[in-house]
Parts: structure tokens; C-alpha cells; sequence
């Protein structure tokens, strides 16, 4: 029969293992997933194969270009490198409405919120113009693609650049803001977008830009989508947006906007497929060769300092989002190359 020392002797070694195996134990799952984790690190699975549904994609349409504008360009990024960039991206698809049933009725509403009480005059199949009837205004809308032009023609008004009422930044912000709201087409993404304000001077019939508020007679407000899948998403004129708000320094409700500008797609967030890139190298080599598109520079050497991928949004309808590689160098230089790999475009 065993001793009580001896009994004491093997319970103590029982907890004692039994304690050591209940942290090994306890160890184990955290330990396999730390040595997963590792090896994925070293040895990454390859990424799913692009999905490509909606076959060969249109050829994106960019702005002309001056044909006898052809820079020298120069490489120099802090990577002292094209930087690596994914091999495939999303391109989401964009709705249309191709119905004209009862749209010119759904945006009377909207002209009359701008004064516009008159029938428009049809131009075309979906273009309607309204005309202001006491003042210089008129109202350009598109049915189909829901896309508005507004214009008040101030020069016929010279008192109104010695009213100068302009509000800081925040407010014209949203007095922007306000009124695309108040015609129910201020949407999510460009609420949490970012917005550009910039300052002109019309003391000489054009509007010419100025840094100094005190100069200034009107301000433009360029509101931008906000970035989609962590990258940014631009216009062909880089810095201007094809939704804008340009306001006078009007007291007067009916002189207060001078120039609105919407066109804008709706992107359907669920709708999507990827698509294989052509890569930077190529886009860069492209560029280099004359092609893509020059958003902004005036230089004929021109220094690059970053390659990027953005969504290009063109201001003019089209039926899919989808990405570009984005230049931008010294001098303000900004430069875009299609990104979808050439057999997936047409």
C-alpha cells in the first residue's frame, strides 16, 4: 500500500504535467496559425483568376489631344523605380437610363426649383433647353443620362462684381452641397468625396483664376467622387470635376449661381468583374510613345514622380468604371495610359 508521502508525491507530479500538457494544448491553435501565416508569407497562394464577364470592354474616350504636343520624359519616383502595382482590378458596371417615359416630367420639378416655371424647347430626342423669361438664364438637360448645364449670364449684369458677398470655403461648400440636394441628386459618394474650391476674378468679361478672396468675384466649388477600392477616381481635366457649383458674390437667390455643371453615373457597387492589367511598364512605355492621355502640363521635359492606378471617370456617359494608370511629374503634370490589358479591350 502506498505511502501518503508517496501518494502525495505522484498527485503533485499529475498537476504538474497535467498543467504543462493543458498549455500545450492551449498553445497549439495559436501556434499553427502563426506558422500558416509565415508560410503564406513566403509562399503566397496566386490570386484568383480574373473573372472577365462582360467580354471585351470599349476603348476609354479621352479629350483630344494637341497632336503637336509631344514631351521628353524622364523617370525619377523615390522608388528610383516603376513602383509594383496588381496585376488585375475590378471594372463595375454603370446604369443607363435608356428609358425617355415620363423623364421630361420627372425633371420639370427640378428646372422650376431653379426658376424655370416656361416648357423647355426640345433640341433633341433627350436634350431639352429651358430659358429663363426675366433674366439671361438658361437650363440644358439630358433625359437619358440625367445630366444638367446651367448657366447665368452675368457679364450682361456688371453690377454684379461689385457685390461681394463670398463666403469662406465651408459655407459655399454647402451652399453646393445644398442645392444638388435640394434637386435630389446629391449622392453618398460625393458627400463623402473631396471638394476643390478655386477663386475668380471677372473684371475683364472671363473668369480668370486668383488666390486672394479679396480679389475674388465669383468661387467654383468641384466636388469629386470619393475613392473607390482605396483608389482615387478622376476627371480628364484632373482638377475639375464634372459635378461644379461656380457662385457669385450675389445676395440675390436668382444671381447667386452663375454656372452649374452635373454629370454624374451611378456605379452599381454589386455589379463588378476583374480584369487582367497590361501593367506599369507597358503604360509607361506607352506614354513614352505618345500614347494615353495628358490631363495637365505645359512643359516639353517633363520629370515623373509617381505612377499610380485610379478609376477614370470621362464626364460623358459610359457604361463601365474602369481603371488607368495615373503619371503625375513636376510642374503639375498629369498623364493617363488605359490600364486593361489589350486583349480584354477593344
Amino acid at each position: 500500500m502506498a505511502t501518503l508521502t508517496e501518494v502525495g508525491f505522484y498527485t503533485r507530479r499529475i498537476i504538474k504535467w497535467g498543467a504543462v500538457g493543458l498549455v500545450v494544448v492551449m498553445l497549439i491553435p495559436p501556434a499553427w496559425k502563426l506558422v500558416k501565416r509565415i508560410y503564406l508569407a513566403i509562399n503566397p497562394p496566386p490570386p484568383p483568376a480574373p473573372t472577365v464577364r462582360y467580354g471585351k470592354l470599349p476603348k476609354l474616350v479621352f479629350p483630344e489631344a494637341d497632336p503637336n504636343y509631344k514631351p521628353q520624359y524622364r523617370l525619377e519616383t523615390i522608388e528610383g523605380a516603376l513602383p509594383k502595382l496588381p496585376n488585375a482590378a475590378r471594372v463595375y458596371f454603370v446604369t443607363i437610363n435608356k428609358s425617355r417615359i415620363l423623364e421630361l416630367e420627372k425633371i420639370k420639378p427640378k428646372a422650376r426649383a431653379l426658376g424655370f416655371d416656361q416648357e423647355p424647347v426640345k433640341v433633341d430626342d433627350q436634350t431639352y433647353k429651358f430659358i429663363g423669361t426675366n433674366r439671361p438664364a438658361e437650363l440644358t438637360v439630358d433625359i437619358i443620362y440625367n445630366s444638367y448645364a446651367y448657366k447665368y449670364d452675368w457679364r450682361s449684369d456688371p453690377r454684379i462684381l461689385d457685390e461681394k458677398t463670398i463666403s469662406n470655403n465651408e459655407q459655399v461648400l454647402l451652399e453646393a452641397k445644398n442645392m444638388w440636394q435640394n434637386l435630389g441628386l446629391l449622392a453618398a459618394d460625393l458627400t463623402e468625396g473631396k471638394a476643390k474650391i478655386t477663386y475668380f476674378a471677372g473684371g475683364t468679361g472671363e473668369l480668370v483664376p486668383t488666390i486672394s478672396l479679396s480679389e475674388a468675384n465669383f468661387i467654383r466649388v468641384d466636388m469629386f467622387r470619393a475613392d473607390k477600392d482605396g483608389l482615387k477616381v478622376i476627371t480628364p481635366k484632373g482638377e475639375e470635376s464634372p459635378v461644379n457649383v461656380t457662385l457669385s458674390g450675389s445676395n440675390d437667390r436668382t444671381k447667386r449661381i452663375v454656372e452649374a455643371n452635373y454629370s454624374y453615373s451611378r456605379i452599381l457597387d454589386n455589379d463588378f468583374s476583374t480584369y487582367p492589367l497590361k501593367g506599369v511598364d507597358k503604360a509607361w512605355t506607352e506614354l513614352q510613345a505618345g500614347g494615353g492621355y495628358i490631363a495637365r502640363s505645359e512643359a516639353i521635359q517633363v520629370t515623373v514622380r509617381k505612377a499610380s492606378l485610379a478609376y477614370y471617370e470621362s464626364g460623358q456617359p459610359q457604361e463601365f468604371l474602369q481603371p488607368v494608370y495615373m503619371f503625375e511629374g513636376d510642374g503639375g503634370f498629369v498623364a493617363y495610359v488605359s490600364a486593361i490589358d489589350q486583349g480584354y479591350s477593344q
